[in-house]
């Protein structure tokens, strides 16, 4: 079921494994991405998900300005929310994939589960694992 869908990102609900799924498609902005990002908070406390797959293999470059957003004010919030495990695929750039290596490596495993894949159904699995 499809909550989100623009230009840049779709968010979908998956309710036979209780996913959050984020598909970024290209290049975002600021305004946009937190834009977008708050649609899933809403829809974490909506349906109580646990679980949230972020696609980034389409993602285009995030300023770092928003890396730090995502990590000080959105995880925060999203796990405040109810949300305790991310799979993360990574984007087919590799420039990305060091930023978003970087980013992941911020998350504090004690609070929000996470691990990073080179596709969607690895991550998809590994959230079915989850608790």
């Amino acid at each position: 079921m499809i909550s989100f869908d623009d230009s840049f990102l779709t968010i979908s609900w998956e309710p036979d494994d209780r996913i959050i799924c984020a598909q970024w498609k290209g290049e975002v902005g600021s305004e946009a991405m937190r834009r977008g990002l708050d649609v899933g908070l809403e829809l974490i406390r909506e349906k109580q998900a646990r679980k949230w797959l972020v696609d980034s293999r389409l993602l285009g470059t995030i300023d770092p300005a928003d890396v730090k957003w995502v990590n000080d004010h959105w995880i925060p919030r999203a796990v405040r929310a109810g949300l305790t495990s991310m799979a993360f695929v990574l984007a087919k750039k590799v420039v990305m994939q060091l930023t978003m290596k970087s980013f992941i490596a911020r998350i504090d495993e004690r609070e929000l589960a996470n691990a990073y894949f080179d596709d969607v159904d690895s991550a998809r699995a590994w959230l079915r694992q989850q608790p």
